[in-house]
């Protein structure tokens, strides 16, 4: 499969699952991230719903776990060879997909993420194919020539529900390509079960969030040495059919949270809120957070009240208060005294938490 291609889908993936939400590519969610983990070189657990030890409440938790309706083996089987070796035909072409035509509204992306959780949930499936050449409809993809043509006129259902199928078939059959990764040393000191704990712990203390209920996904992302990233756990957890939710424009809360693999430490918890607004920060109301200590209390609160952090802080202060004012954020530098430090990152101008990230000491500098 073209390397530049497979890279550009993983990406997309980690979008559709939820972790980089609803990104600007053509559509708002391509992949069963589920199906592409069982191929790429990551790997993936999807959690089972356990009771609720407390009383703490989750918003928008499904009565029963829906079961999905994406087989594997069914898609394939009504697939023919043809089409079949059509995409492993198409892997091989060079460059990324293109697209042409009208870029879908936000009503017909709300609509679009409504019909794909029934088409994963409830088996809903277009009357046919997406066609692969022009000529057959306004909504097709030329695989040919590597474009996505979109209509001029409002999506239809069946047209989503078209492309929806057909990004579902592609990368089902990317995942039973026989591709060997080039084997890289990942540390593997922690089961899933383990950094799944640990992640909920994190969102438990941080956010007073019990995420039992939740979907939960667990991958290990290896290592991309060409741009210095290292390897790490990523668990997510999000409601049940949370694209019905946001679709319909309902709250709801999702957690991300990332753990060292080697030390099992967690070194970022993130809560999005599906609904929130933020509001930039303007000149006044800058020089009014710089005066206010207020936000440095909450943020050395949080570390030591919230996060049980036992070792003397020795410095908090503001930072990056320019690129932050434009996001509506606050972020405050947490110093330890062995150099290690957190970053508490508060929504203005409620100063509620939305992520704090650790470096220890070694990275920190």
């Amino acid at each position: 499969m073209n390397k530049q291609k497979w890279s550009v889908t993983m990406a997309v993936v980690l979008c559709s699952g939820g972790i980089f939400a609803f990104s600007g590519l053509l559509v708002p969610s391509l992949a069963n991230s589920a199906v592409i983990a069982k191929y790429s070189t990551a790997t993936q657990v999807n959690a089972k719903a356990s009771p609720a030890e407390d009383a703490i409440p989750v918003l928008k938790v499904e009565a029963a776990v829906p079961v999905s309706t994406v087989n594997d083996d069914l898609l394939l089987e009504q697939m023919t060879e043809e089409e079949i070796q059509q995409i492993y035909d198409y892997m091989e072409l060079p460059g990324d997909p293109h697209s042409s035509g009208r870029n879908m509204t936000e009503a017909e992306t709300n609509r679009w993420l409504v019909l794909e959780d029934q088409y994963v949930y409830d088996g809903v499936r277009p009357q046919k194919p997406l066609p692969l050449q022009a000529g057959q409809g306004e909504v097709y993809f030329d695989i040919k020539n590597n474009t996505y043509h979109q209509p001029e006129h409002t999506w239809t259902d069946e047209e989503m529900l078209q492309m929806i199928d057909w990004y579902y078939r592609l990368n089902l059959v990317a995942s039973k390509r026989n591709i060997t990764a080039p084997p890289v040393a990942v540390p593997d000191k922690f089961s899933q079960a383990e950094v799944q704990a640990r992640a909920a712990e994190s969102v438990r203390k941080l956010f007073d969030a019990d995420v039992s209920k939740l979907q939960t996904n667990v991958m290990l992302i290896q290592p991309d040495y060409n741009f210095g990233r290292p390897s790490y756990w990523t668990v997510h957890s999000a409601p049940y059919k949370s694209r019905t939710l946001r679709g319909q424009g309902q709250e709801y809360w999702q957690y991300d949270v990332r753990i060292d693999p080697d030390t099992g430490v967690v070194v970022d918890t993130t809560a999005f809120n599906s609904v929130i607004k933020r509001t930039p920060i303007d000149a006044a109301a800058a020089a009014a957070v710089k005066k206010d200590d207020s936000w440095i209390k909450e943020a050395t609160r949080i570390v030591k009240d919230k996060q049980g952090e036992k070792r003397k802080i020795v410095k908090a202060y503001l930072t990056d208060t320019e690129k932050n004012n434009k996001r509506g954020m606050v972020a405050v530098d947490v110093l330890l005294e062995d150099g290690s430090k957190y970053n508490a990152e508060l929504r203005y101008p409620g100063k509620q938490l939305r992520c704090l990230i650790y470096e220890p000491a070694d990275k920190a500098k």
